[in-house]
C-alpha cells in the first residue's frame, strides 16, 4: 500500500513560498552576475514576503487560500518592479509552481485547522 499523500496545509504552503522565492532570488541574482551570501538572501526574503504579507492583510501564520493568492501576486509584482524583464523567466516559472501548492489547498471555508 503507497503511503498517504502528505496534505498541503496553509504552514506548509507558507515555507514552500519562502523557499520558492529563495531559489528565485538566487537564479535572480546569479543571471544578473550578483553573488549574494545564503544568510543575507534568506533574511531579504523573510522580510520581502512577510511585507507582502502585511500590505495585504494576510496573516502569513494562518493564511487563507485566498489570503496566500494575494501576498504571493503581491510578491510577484513587488519582484517584477524592483527586477524587471530580465527575472521574467524566472518569476514565471516559481509563480507557477507555487500556484500549484496553493491549489492544492482546500477552499476557504473548508479548512479543519
Amino acid at each position: 500500500m503507497p503511503a498517504a499523500k502528505k496534505e498541503v496545509t496553509p504552514k506548509i504552503a507558507v515555507k514552500r513560498l519562502i523557499n520558492c522565492f529563495e531559489t528565485a532570488n538566487k537564479e535572480i541574482n546569479e543571471a544578473l552576475g550578483k553573488k549574494v551570501p545564503e544568510r543575507e538572501l534568506k533574511a531579504r526574503v523573510k522580510l520581502f514576503v512577510g511585507d507582502a504579507f502585511r500590505k495585504c492583510d494576510v496573516d502569513i501564520h494562518d493564511p487563507s487560500k485566498e489570503g496566500l493568492k494575494k501576498a504571493m501576486n503581491e510578491c510577484r509584482i513587488n519582484t517584477e518592479k524592483m527586477l524587471g524583464k530580465k527575472a521574467a523567466p524566472i518569476i514565471k516559472k516559481h509563480y507557477a509552481e507555487m500556484e500549484e501548492i496553493i491549489e492544492k489547498l482546500p477552499d476557504d471555508g473548508e479548512l479543519n485547522d
